[in-house]
């Protein structure tokens, strides 16, 4: 049976973290799966690597999903790869061509507009519930040179609301993506990856620094980097991008 995302729609004014608000309704059994939590603000935002999610103002989008997946832990990226696709197709009814900066960032040319933050669930060995929490700057953007919004991008202001509601109505009518060939998937998240076939300096987590050619991600996400005819893998906590 498929997911209706957006099946429960809750918006607070603050909460500490709607990743947070929406964990405690799953320990508490009173989740629906695809309930949405929305707020105005959050005071302990989270994103990738522990960085904090800077909310701006109400006047962005922040929220989390619930989500019962029904294919085996070994597969969890596959939620990781379509709510980044969704989010790329969804500012393309804005007026933006954006793109996925891995692992699951999103980007107007050199900026930043949004980011997604996946935490699973299990239950022993199975994946129980995937929170899928997102955060994009629809009329504000934070003070950062590498930030930028929607309404910067297009001089249009949008509710946020409305925004939320574009995305819903993709996640809900391309779930067959989210569910069909896991190759496929992969290979349209790879054709939306920023900065693909281009030279790029990283950095790894003991400072080296390198020069290497994105060429894609392997089947658990990590990116794949060449470098002197070599291909190596990084998981998401092992390397930084150092030449943006």
């Amino acid at each position: 049976m498929m997911t209706k995302f957006g099946s429960v729609l809750i918006q607070l004014v603050s909460v500490d973290s709607t990743n947070n608000y929406i964990a405690n309704l799953i320990e508490q059994e009173s989740c629906q799966d695809g309930s949405v939590i929305m707020a105005d603000y959050q005071t302990q935002g989270r994103g990738q690597r522990g960085n904090s999610w800077q909310s701006v103002s109400s006047e962005n989008l922040m929220f989390s999903l619930a989500f019962k997946p029904v294919y085996t832990l070994e597969q969890h990226i596959r939620l990781s790869w379509f709510s980044a696709l969704m989010w790329q197709q969804c500012m393309l009814r804005f007026g933006l061509k954006a793109q996925i900066k891995w692992p699951n960032d999103l980007y107007v040319g050199k900026q930043k507009i949004g980011g997604i933050l996946i935490e699973q669930q299990l239950k022993g060995a199975q994946l129980e519930w995937s929170i899928l929490g997102c955060g994009i700057n629809v009329n504000e953007a934070p003070e950062l040179e590498q930030a930028t919004s929607i309404f910067k991008e297009t001089n249009q202001r949008f509710k946020p609301l409305t925004v939320i509601a574009e995305y819903l109505d993709l996640l809900n009518g391309q779930q067959h993506l989210l569910y069909g060939d896991f190759a496929h998937l992969k290979a349209k998240f790879e054709a939306e990856l920023w900065l693909k076939d281009t030279i790029q300096v990283f950095e790894k987590t003991d400072g080296t620094r390198f020069e290497g050619c994105i060429v894609g991600v392997n089947d658990v996400g990590e990116i794949r980097i060449e470098t002197n005819g070599e291909i190596a893998c990084f998981a998401n906590q092992e390397l930084r991008y150092r030449s943006i």
